[in-house]
């Protein structure tokens, strides 16, 4: 058998669950064909997890299934008239699979293997690729989101010693050979995403302006030249960056844009709890996208609150946008999509995040800081960003008004 090969940022190589069971409640579990006949055969054997799979998992057609979650009752202490007392509060639909102690009753009778893609995976994304199984993570997880808060750049390491990761049923993405990369009009990817990361952890300039040189470079990219953008930045006139830098901001389409997106998931539903806090200090608490319409005093309030809780301290957090940034690059959302729809997906989150961000300065009155932005992150990356079919829609009608090119998103940067 062909040993595996692995290529691992720094932060995935050191990760540790947090043992939140987080990742356990409220979404949907899809589980694997191949992990169902395992399932199968196991309860063939043992009538208690046979039990299990019956009154737990429901299977599709096509032979996967998912679990079905659980209104599950848990006990809380309440302090009543200064005296604490035991309660019982119902909690979140659970994964009926995780036992009172946050352990998962597969993984402790069968071990590891036993999972599906889905439970081995998370908070991981997984792509394989000529160069081995390469891995980025999903926010969504609050472990996974503390990790940004690393200061210095990413290291990546090839077969790093001792690593070893299961093995999987085929839920990662797979991006082939020379030729497959071809027919897909993206013969250079890895030197594209290498170029990218270069640009995003070039300390000399801002965080900003790192996103403004990326979007340059992404505009050029349609003939995959990566050798000759090199080159061309190496001559790139500081004037252009300046220039780029002084495109005039453009913060009431950015407020109409964050609106749109958070009216359709309010539309499409909410059950994460972070999410829903956000989105209450901007429509009812801070009063900033509670109307059809933007006024001018609203978008006044949030530039104001911008500059003086948030501008004079970004340079405190700009290594966590480095990493997410870093990591939006490395999880392949540039192969996946064209390479200006990926910028702007890139931007899109990046604007979220920001405003979110400086909506809790308002509410708190009080500076940006580290726990902060990891703290709106994770909240988006758990409703917004673990949703592909939202944001890909998002992108969908962005693109049908014309609004993804260069300028209109570079505008997004210039707040």
């Amino acid at each position: 058998m062909a040993a595996k090969h692995y290529l691992i940022p720094d932060y995935i190589l050191n990760f540790k669950c947090a043992m939140c069971t987080e990742c356990c409640k409220r979404w949907r579990i899809d589980i694997d064909k191949k992990t169902v006949d395992k399932y199968e055969q196991y309860a063939a054997a043992d009538q208690e997890f046979a039990a299990l799979v019956e009154n737990n998992l429901k299977k599709n057609k096509d032979g996967r299934a998912f679990i079905q979650l659980k209104q599950r009752d848990k006990t809380a202490i309440t302090e009543v008239e200064g005296e604490k007392k035991e309660i019982t509060v119902q909690e979140a639909r659970v994964c009926p699979f995780l036992d009172e102690e946050g352990f998962c009753a597969i993984q402790r009778k069968f071990g590891i293997e036993a999972l599906s893609d889905t439970c081995k995976i998370f908070p991981r994304n997984i792509a394989f690729t000529e160069r081995g199984y390469e891995m980025a993570f999903t926010y969504a997880c609050a472990a996974a989101a503390n990790t940004l808060k690393k200061k210095e750049p990413v290291e990546f390491y090839m077969d790093p010693q001792g690593f070893d990761f299961p093995t999987l049923n085929g839920h990662l993405t797979k991006i082939g050979d020379v030729l497959e990369r071809k027919k897909a009009g993206k013969t250079s990817y890895f030197e594209v995403e290498e170029l990218l990361i270069d640009i995003m952890q070039f300390r000399e300039m801002d965080v900003d302006t790192r996103l403004i040189l990326a979007g340059i470079v992404v505009d050029k990219l349609k003939d995959g030249d990566t050798a000759g953008i090199r080159k061309y930045l190496q001559n790139l006139d500081e004037t252009l960056i300046d220039q780029l830098k002084n495109i005039p901001s453009q913060p009431l389409f950015m407020m109409k844009l964050v609106k749109e997106a958070v009216d359709k998931r309010i539309l499409g539903g909410i059950t994460e709890s972070n999410l829903s806090k956000l989105i209450a200090l901007s429509y009812i608490q801070l009063k900033l996208l509670d109307e059809a319409i933007i006024s001018n005093a609203k978008v006044e309030s949030l530039l104001e609150n911008y500059n003086k809780y948030y501008k004079p301290y970004v340079s405190g957090i700009s290594h966590i946008y480095e990493n997410y940034f870093v990591n939006f690059i490395f999880s392949k959302k540039f192969y996946t999509h064209k390479y200006m729809d990926a910028f702007f997906l890139m931007i899109f989150f990046y604007t979220l995040i920001r405003f979110f961000t400086i909506c809790s300065c308002m509410a708190e009155e009080r500076n940006v800081d580290e726990d902060m932005v990891v703290g709106v992150i994770n909240a988006i990356e758990r409703s917004i960003g673990h949703n592909s079919s939202f944001y890909e829609d998002v992108l969908k009608k962005i693109k049908q008004g014309d609004y993804h090119r260069l300028p209109y998103v570079l505008s997004l940067i210039n707040l």
